[in-house]
């Protein structure tokens, strides 16, 4: 009789660490049942799940911008610094729909403040504004709890203002319902997301995901405190203590949890990169980077016809631009002015030296005029030059006379 009893306990303690793990695994699924209806709206299913904008539908109502392609290019801001695109949308109900996408080509410029503005069918004639964080690359909004998203929504736009050093390029905007099984879908969509997609690192991709659905460690986190209260619970119930061990085992297996999650996200930033990089020469891994369009830019600057020992000097507005142009042109003699020289004691026609290239790329400090082979200064000042290269009124390289 001893020996039987010996032998089930052992059993019992050999089975332990199974249902300890069938323990946080149905923690887990219930954790995120209840992350998924916190953000849920009251409707189960959607008849449609995403509202979409493309970019060629919306119009330019204030500033300047084109359409390029399948994209909307706001380039410069009116006389009160503002810029809108603006498009009408297919009537749904703001109460079904409160997660949003505006889909950009790249981060919006420094100095760039962002909006998202909508109008409703029941105030038609009022325009309600929402400031927006800005990121790299996409801008994802939250629009639940915001006071004007009621009623109808017939319109929607995205507005700049403050300053438009560079382009900000608008490919689309989504609004994705808040139906129980299409937020479960989005959690695991973002969980299941490549951070290498949207040119984020794996260690970006963790501070990121603060802005998820459901950040997938929160949700691990409260998996533990569930668990563990179940354990403690069951051990009160019974009268027994609870080993030490199960709840060092729960911990465990939260931390495992998250790390394998970190190991993914760093797997596939490796088999980004990779793919990326991987057997190509130094100029094919320049143009694989993230700033490629810089570095297009800095090559025909490069290879364009020369003297290649002058001094050239990178005139832009943007200065995270202004150091990657100059950083592709080294070793070259390459001097990118500070934003101080340029906007406010101004690069002076006196300060170039016959020979100079200067490098103009989409800024308002200097101008060139084509016809009278003239760099212009906004006070009306000019200095002869010659130009090598030109694409148009964004691009010019120009060789000062002496």
């Amino acid at each position: 009789m001893p020996d039987t009893v010996v032998v089930a306990t052992s059993a019992d303690r050999r089975g332990s660490p199974a249902r300890l793990a069938l323990v946080f695994a149905v923690a887990f699924v219930v954790a995120l049942a209840g992350a998924v209806t916190l953000k849920a709206g009251p409707k189960l299913t959607a008849g449609q799940e995403t509202i979409g904008v493309p970019a060629s539908a919306m119009q330019v109502v204030r500033g300047r911008g084109h359409q390029e392609g399948d994209r909307l290019v706001l380039d410069g801001l009116d006389a009160e610094r503002t810029a809108v695109a603006f498009a009408t949308t297919t009537p749904f109900a703001a109460a079904d729909y409160t997660r949003a996408v505006w889909r950009l080509s790249a981060a919006a410029p420094p100095g760039a403040q962002l909006g998202m503005v909508w109008r409703t069918r029941e105030e038609p004639r009022r325009t309600f504004t929402l400031p927006l964080e800005t990121t790299r690359g996409s801008i994802e909004v939250d629009l639940s709890g915001q006071p004007g998203w009621k009623g109808t929504i017939v319109a929607v736009g995205l507005g700049v203002r403050g300053a438009l050093d560079a382009p900000l390029l608008i490919e689309a905007f989504e609004v994705r319902s808040n139906a129980w099984t299409t937020t479960l879908a989005d959690v695991l969509r973002d969980w299941s997301e490549s951070p290498y997609g949207e040119h984020r690192t794996a260690i970006a991709q963790l501070s990121f995901e603060e802005r998820h659905v459901a950040p997938f460690v929160a949700v691990v986190a409260a998996a533990l405190a569930l668990a563990l209260a179940w354990l403690a619970f069951r051990g009160w119930r019974r009268g027994t203590p609870v080993a030490s061990w199960a709840f060092a085992a729960l911990f465990l297996a939260a931390w495992l949890a998250v790390d394998l999650r970190w190991q993914t996200l760093m797997w596939r930033e490796h088999a980004a990169a990779w793919a990326a990089f991987a057997g190509k020469p130094l100029e094919g891994k320049l143009a694989s980077m993230d700033d490629a369009a810089i570095f297009e830019v800095a090559r025909k600057v490069r290879d364009a016809p020369r003297p290649h020992a002058a001094r050239i000097l990178v005139v832009t507005d943007n200065s995270h631009l202004r150091q990657r142009v100059a950083w592709f042109l080294y070793p070259g003699n390459v001097y990118a002015p500070s934003d101080l020289q340029l906007r406010g004691a101004r690069l002076a026609p006196g300060q170039l030296r016959a020979g100079d290239q200067v490098l103009l790329l989409l800024t308002r400090a200097i101008a060139w005029d084509r016809d009278r082979q003239l760099l212009v200064w906004p006070d009306g000042a000019t200095r002869a030059g010659r130009e090598i290269l030109s694409d148009g009124p964004s691009l010019a390289l120009v060789e000062v006379a002496p």
